[in-house]
């Protein structure tokens, strides 16, 4: 009788033994609880894209939604970047919900509970992108095309959004920004009907003008032969999405190669970039 009734509690507990994990929608499941929600899992271990529609829970207590190793108590950090918490509004008072509970609230308002009261999260915007810069070093343009200018020095660059060898700025993310670009030639000779064409040019025309350019036009003179200085200035507005980029240029058909001027530090070669 007695090792009758020990077969039957082998029997009922053998099963519990034989699945350490358990899975829903896939005979393989990688933690100890499992869902397959789209039953699309074919290899061992799934794939990225099938991973994404997967719900685990490990041996910890760790809830994984579109990832397989939770490192949290809740993680939701998917490789589709969607790994969004959608939060409720709510009129438990705070010490219902005790403290470090958050909430969504009337007026696009989060808030946290201490345990005693509700309280508005600050709402600190990222600092604002801002670039200075100047260019003293020799440059030559060449005549009757376009050339990028590089090899700028720094003067301010708060996020670190200029490369200032190749002149390129990268917007950090989406927004409108504020670009002005100062050029200034050498003293040289100044061929008639000639033009300089100071140019700010974005990579993206969508919702954006891609490019800017302002002209500085020498009609023809009364002597045959005139050296000066010239120069030129573009200010534009663009409309930007994350990882845009922005580049400054110059035409000129002045007749020969021109190179900038370099006095005064560079200061009459200048770039700013403010982010609105």
């Amino acid at each position: 009788m007695k090792m009758k009734t020990l077969y039957k509690g082998l029997i009922f507990f053998l099963p519990f033994f034989m699945h350490a994990q358990t899975g829903v929608f896939t005979k393989d499941p990688m933690q100890t609880f499992h869902v397959d929600a789209a039953k699309d899992n074919t290899i061992v271990p799934p794939a990225t894209p099938q991973i994404l529609n997967d719900v685990v829970v490990t041996s910890d207590g760790k809830l994984g939604v579109g990832l397989l190793n939770p490192i949290t108590k809740v993680d939701v950090r998917s490789a589709d970047q969607k790994g969004i918490i959608g939060l409720g509004t709510s009129t438990q008072t705070a010490s219902a919900a005790g403290g470090g509970a958050i909430r969504y609230n009337t007026g696009n308002i989060i808030q946290y509970s201490d345990g005693v009261a509700w309280h508005n999260l600050p709402m600190t915007l990222p600092p604002k992108a801002l670039v200075l810069a100047n260019k003293s070093s020799a440059l030559s343009l060449t005549n009757n095309a376009t050339t990028q200018v590089d090899g700028w020095s720094v003067l301010t660059d708060a996020q670190s959004n200029f490369t200032a060898s190749s002149g390129t700025f990268t917007a950090p993310r989406n927004g409108f920004y504020i670009v002005s670009f100062n050029i200034t030639l050498a003293d040289a000779n100044i061929a008639q009907n000639s033009r300089i064409e100071t140019i700010i040019e974005s990579n993206t025309a969508t919702n954006n003008i891609q490019t800017y350019r302002s002209v500085n036009s020498y009609p023809a003179w009364d002597v045959s032969t005139v050296n000066n200085i010239v120069g030129g200035n573009c200010t534009a507005i663009f409309n930007l999405s994350t990882g845009n980029t922005i580049q400054f240029k110059v035409f000129h058909n002045f007749g020969g190669n021109r190179s900038i001027n370099t006095a005064n530090s560079g200061t009459n070669n200048s770039i700013s970039i403010y982010e609105l």
